[in-house]
């Protein structure tokens, strides 16, 4: 399988009008964080398809940084604490909500030294045999890819919301996947994959809205 900019400027790109619909099928606010979850896979996507332009383009070698840091903190540093939080907003159960109280406090923390490392530490990337495999001279490296996976795949699976457990094992299968056989670019080809997955929030805001939650406990 292979990936290119105009792969990630499509899945972006079409990923804009189900983060509208999403969004404006919101009931409350505690939904609006995980509805708007499409919309920061739109921009991962965007972002990383401008890298391949500065990767295979000398035309837009100015472009490399800008999109390499953006796409960097977005998937590194935005995602622990965004999964953890959005999945915590939305969880109307008492007892589940106690325990994801852990589960948002190692996110924000593990996305505060993800920061941390962007400001500190060199990153760099490289197109190579049809993916984008990224170089990270983070420390603790290993013990941050488990905090991480941690947050963002298991996380969900915690919450009692309608289709969130199928959508976690989606996410789950995908970075198994990608792991298994994209282990040099487990960054972007999770991440790419998981963008298209998002689409399935939808279908979460949906049967979990005020509104379809009532007539059902009637």
């Amino acid at each position: 399988m292979c990936f290119s900019a105009t792969a990630s400027f499509a899945v972006g790109a079409g990923l804009i009008a189900p983060s509208y619909y999403s969004i404006s099928k919101t009931e409350s606010r505690q939904m609006l964080m995980l509805a708007s979850t499409p919309v920061v896979f739109s921009a991962l996507q965007i972002s990383e398809g401008f890298l391949w332009l500065s990767l295979q383009h000398h035309d837009y070698a100015s472009w490399y940084k800008p999109s390499l840091y953006s796409y960097s903190f977005i998937s590194q540093a935005v995602w622990p604490a965004w999964t953890t939080l959005a999945v915590w907003m939305m969880e109307p159960d008492k007892r589940r909500k106690k325990i994801l109280n852990y589960f948002v406090l190692l996110g924000i923390a593990s996305s505060l030294y993800m920061i941390y490392c962007l400001l500190t530490s060199n990153i760099s990337a490289a197109a190579e045999h049809g993916h984008i495999r990224y170089y990270r001279e983070f420390p603790f490296l290993n013990a941050t890819r488990v905090v991480n996976f941690i947050t963002m795949a298991v996380t969900p699976f915690f919450s009692s919301l309608r289709y969130m457990k199928i959508f976690a094992t989606g996410l789950m299968a995908l970075l198994l996947m990608a792991y298994f056989f994209y282990t040099n670019y487990l960054i972007s080809v999770w991440c790419f994959f998981a963008s298209i997955l998002s689409i399935m929030i939808i279908l979460i805001i949906k049967y979990n809205n005020p509104s379809a939650i009532q007539p059902a406990l009637k």
